[in-house]
Protein backbone atom coordinates (compact mmCIF):
# COMPACT_ATOMS: atom_id res chain seq x y z
CA UNK A 1 0.00 0.00 0.00
CA UNK A 2 2.92 2.36 1.23
CA UNK A 3 3.85 2.13 -3.13
CA UNK A 4 0.13 3.02 -3.60
CA UNK A 5 0.43 5.96 -1.41
CA UNK A 6 4.08 7.06 -2.60
CA UNK A 7 2.84 7.67 -6.20
CA UNK A 8 0.38 10.17 -4.97
CA UNK A 9 3.39 12.12 -3.93
CA UNK A 10 5.41 14.56 -6.08
CA UNK A 11 9.17 15.45 -4.90
CA UNK A 12 11.59 12.95 -3.38
CA UNK A 13 10.82 15.15 -0.29
CA UNK A 14 7.62 14.54 0.71
CA UNK A 15 7.84 11.06 -0.34
CA UNK A 16 10.87 10.09 2.25
CA UNK A 17 8.69 12.20 4.91
CA UNK A 18 5.42 10.00 4.19
CA UNK A 19 7.43 6.97 4.12
CA UNK A 20 9.26 7.88 7.69
CA UNK A 21 5.86 9.31 8.61
CA UNK A 22 3.93 5.68 7.83
CA UNK A 23 6.77 2.97 8.97
CA UNK A 24 6.58 4.53 12.28
CA UNK A 25 2.67 5.20 12.81
CA UNK A 26 0.85 2.44 10.79
CA UNK A 27 1.20 -0.07 13.49
CA UNK A 28 -0.40 2.24 16.21
CA UNK A 29 -3.30 3.55 14.14
CA UNK A 30 -4.10 -0.04 13.10
CA UNK A 31 -4.33 -1.07 16.73
CA UNK A 32 -6.40 2.10 17.38
CA UNK A 33 -9.09 0.91 14.17
CA UNK A 34 -8.67 -2.40 15.29
CA UNK A 35 -9.80 -1.79 18.94
CA UNK A 36 -13.20 0.14 17.44
CA UNK A 37 -13.65 -1.80 14.82
CA UNK A 38 -12.61 -5.65 15.66
CA UNK A 39 -12.39 -6.13 12.41
CA UNK A 40 -9.08 -5.96 10.51
CA UNK A 41 -9.86 -5.13 7.05
CA UNK A 42 -11.92 -2.33 8.43
CA UNK A 43 -9.33 -1.65 10.59
CA UNK A 44 -6.57 -0.98 7.66
CA UNK A 45 -9.34 1.05 5.28
CA UNK A 46 -9.26 3.23 8.61
CA UNK A 47 -5.97 3.58 8.34
CA UNK A 48 -5.58 4.28 4.69
CA UNK A 49 -8.02 6.75 4.60
CA UNK A 50 -5.96 8.43 7.33
CA UNK A 51 -3.03 8.81 5.29
CA UNK A 52 -4.86 9.95 2.43
CA UNK A 53 -5.92 12.74 4.38
CA UNK A 54 -2.10 13.73 5.29
CA UNK A 55 -1.17 13.09 1.47
CA UNK A 56 -3.30 16.08 0.96
CA UNK A 57 -1.31 18.45 3.33
CA UNK A 58 2.14 16.52 3.81
CA UNK A 59 3.51 19.66 2.81
CA UNK A 60 2.10 21.49 6.13
CA UNK A 61 3.46 18.79 8.11
CA UNK A 62 6.87 19.32 7.39
CA UNK A 63 7.90 21.54 9.82
CA UNK A 64 6.12 19.25 12.84
CA UNK A 65 7.77 17.29 15.39
CA UNK A 66 7.23 13.44 15.13
CA UNK A 67 4.93 13.62 18.55
CA UNK A 68 2.72 16.34 16.96
CA UNK A 69 1.74 14.38 13.88
CA UNK A 70 1.31 11.13 15.28
CA UNK A 71 -1.27 12.53 17.34
CA UNK A 72 -2.96 14.12 14.34
CA UNK A 73 -2.90 10.99 13.15
CA UNK A 74 -4.20 8.79 15.85
CA UNK A 75 -6.92 11.60 15.80
CA UNK A 76 -7.94 11.24 12.26
CA UNK A 77 -7.97 7.41 12.29
CA UNK A 78 -10.21 7.04 15.37
CA UNK A 79 -12.64 9.57 13.72
CA UNK A 80 -12.52 7.22 10.35
CA UNK A 81 -12.96 4.07 12.33
CA UNK A 82 -15.75 5.91 14.49
CA UNK A 83 -17.44 6.91 10.89
CA UNK A 84 -17.14 3.46 9.70
CA UNK A 85 -18.24 1.68 12.86
CA UNK A 86 -21.40 3.97 12.80
CA UNK A 87 -21.99 3.26 9.05
CA UNK A 88 -21.76 -0.43 9.60
CA UNK A 89 -24.56 -0.31 12.49
CA UNK A 90 -26.69 2.03 11.11
CA UNK A 91 -26.40 4.82 13.00
CA UNK A 92 -27.71 7.55 11.84
CA UNK A 93 -26.25 11.10 12.23
CA UNK A 94 -28.35 13.89 12.48
CA UNK A 95 -27.00 17.08 10.91
CA UNK A 96 -26.09 20.43 12.67
CA UNK A 97 -28.67 23.03 11.37
CA UNK A 98 -26.51 25.18 9.32
CA UNK A 99 -29.45 28.28 10.10
CA UNK A 100 -28.44 27.74 13.59
CA UNK A 101 -26.48 30.75 15.16
CA UNK A 102 -24.62 30.29 17.38
CA UNK A 103 -23.65 33.08 20.10
CA UNK A 104 -20.19 34.17 19.39
CA UNK A 105 -18.70 36.11 22.42
CA UNK A 106 -16.39 33.17 23.39
CA UNK A 107 -14.97 32.64 20.25
CA UNK A 108 -11.78 34.38 20.70
CA UNK A 109 -12.27 34.46 24.54
CA UNK A 110 -9.33 31.93 25.77
CA UNK A 111 -7.39 33.38 27.96
CA UNK A 112 -3.80 34.85 27.28
CA UNK A 113 -2.32 34.49 31.15
CA UNK A 114 -1.68 30.61 30.17
CA UNK A 115 1.33 29.78 28.90
CA UNK A 116 1.27 27.10 26.16
CA UNK A 117 1.68 23.55 28.46
CA UNK A 118 -0.71 24.75 31.06
CA UNK A 119 -3.33 25.36 28.41
CA UNK A 120 -2.82 21.98 26.84
CA UNK A 121 -2.72 20.29 30.11
CA UNK A 122 -6.21 21.81 30.50
CA UNK A 123 -7.55 20.91 27.02
CA UNK A 124 -6.58 17.46 28.25
CA UNK A 125 -8.79 17.62 30.78
CA UNK A 126 -11.49 18.07 28.68
CA UNK A 127 -14.22 15.37 27.21
CA UNK A 128 -12.42 13.77 24.53
CA UNK A 129 -14.21 15.45 21.19
CA UNK A 130 -13.49 18.17 22.26
CA UNK A 131 -10.01 18.10 23.29
CA UNK A 132 -8.82 16.79 19.69
CA UNK A 133 -10.48 19.83 17.98
CA UNK A 134 -8.97 22.02 20.03
CA UNK A 135 -5.60 20.06 20.27
CA UNK A 136 -5.68 20.18 15.96
CA UNK A 137 -6.97 23.92 16.29
CA UNK A 138 -4.29 25.21 18.87
CA UNK A 139 -1.53 23.10 18.75
CA UNK A 140 -1.66 21.92 15.22
CA UNK A 141 -3.07 25.24 13.74
CA UNK A 142 -5.20 23.64 11.51
CA UNK A 143 -8.57 26.24 10.15
CA UNK A 144 -11.50 24.84 10.79
CA UNK A 145 -11.94 23.37 7.09
CA UNK A 146 -8.90 21.83 7.77
CA UNK A 147 -10.28 20.13 10.83
CA UNK A 148 -13.72 19.68 8.94
CA UNK A 149 -11.61 17.62 6.65
CA UNK A 150 -9.50 15.56 8.66
CA UNK A 151 -12.29 14.51 11.11
CA UNK A 152 -15.04 13.76 8.26
CA UNK A 153 -17.31 16.56 9.67
CA UNK A 154 -19.15 20.11 8.20
CA UNK A 155 -17.35 23.20 9.34
CA UNK A 156 -20.05 24.37 10.92
CA UNK A 157 -19.59 20.88 13.51
CA UNK A 158 -16.70 21.47 13.75
CA UNK A 159 -17.51 25.29 14.97
CA UNK A 160 -20.01 24.51 17.19
CA UNK A 161 -17.77 21.68 18.99
CA UNK A 162 -14.83 24.39 19.32
CA UNK A 163 -17.21 26.55 20.52
CA UNK A 164 -18.49 24.24 23.08
CA UNK A 165 -15.07 23.42 23.88
CA UNK A 166 -14.16 27.05 24.74
CA UNK A 167 -16.51 27.04 26.97
CA UNK A 168 -16.15 24.36 28.84
CA UNK A 169 -12.22 25.86 29.03
CA UNK A 170 -13.46 28.74 30.11
CA UNK A 171 -15.90 27.34 32.74
CA UNK A 172 -12.78 24.82 34.02
CA UNK A 173 -10.67 28.71 34.06
CA UNK A 174 -13.31 30.32 36.31
CA UNK A 175 -13.19 27.04 38.63
CA UNK A 176 -9.26 27.34 38.87
CA UNK A 177 -9.31 31.05 39.77
CA UNK A 178 -12.33 31.04 42.42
Amino acid sequence: MLVFFLSMLETPEEKQLFTKLYEENSDRMYSVALGILHDDFLAEDAVNQAFLKLIQGVRRFEDFICNQIRNYLVIVVKSSAIDMYNKSHKIIEVPFDESFEVDGRYEDDTPNKLDHDELMGLIGQLPEIYSETLYLSIHMELTTNEIAHSLSMSVSAVKLRLMRARLKLRDMLEGIEA
